[in-house]
């Protein structure tokens, strides 16, 4: 696992995503993604011939806003980066034109699962339930033990992690701010 360092000393993670016409999956080139930091600062990105684009940033919680031409712009809250790992993610924009997007405030919950000795864990199930079951969110490790929630709503969530019916671990996990990106690495004692 590569960390990277930014200028400022912070730690930094890649964002990747690639942007599709939702109905026909053509890619959308030059497309522009406004990526809005917590301090409310605005990178302008925009995706090449093939719908991409990558974006070194520091870990934390961002609000992309997407946009093109002849399609409905897209907000994707509470996108999580991760230090030390490359996020990525597909969107799909839908043909027209209409209002403003909205959504709730959001942030992300992320880290990594390892074993007891320190090794990475994959492909087991992260799950955090919301205490009014309201909201539920559940997203899997990669082959480094990486995982990351977008768009988690505050509240006080059940965590828990599960290999097929097995569950390895359970966290309470209280999240009380949005754009604050939650760090939550999980150190599994058995398998």
């Amino acid at each position: 696992m590569e960390v990277r360092t930014s200028a400022a000393g912070e730690q930094t993670g890649s964002l990747v995503m690639t942007l599709l016409d939702r109905r026909s999956s053509v890619p959308l080139g030059g497309a522009r993604v406004n990526c809005v930091w917590r301090d409310s600062r605005v990178s302008v990105l925009d995706a090449d011939a093939g719908g991409n684009f990558r974006a070194t940033l520091p870990q934390g919680v961002y609000d992309l806003v997407i946009s093109a031409r002849g399609y409905l712009s897209l907000l994707v809250r509470g996108v999580g980066v991760l230090s030390g790992y490359n996020q990525h993610l597909t969107r799909g924009l839908i043909p027209g034109e209409g209002q403003a997007p909205e959504g709730e405030p959001a942030t992300s919950v992320g880290g990594f699962v390892t074993d007891r000795l320190g090794r990475p864990v994959a492909n087991v199930t992260i799950h955090a339930n919301a205490e009014d079951g309201e909201s539920a969110y559940t997203t899997r490790t990669d082959r480094t033990g990486a995982y990351v929630l977008h768009g988690v709503v505050p509240g006080m969530y059940d965590l828990t992690v599960r290999a097929m019916e097995r569950s390895l671990l359970k966290e309470h996990v209280p999240i009380a701010h949005v754009k604050h990106f939650v760090r939550l690495d999980l150190r599994l004692i058995q398998l």
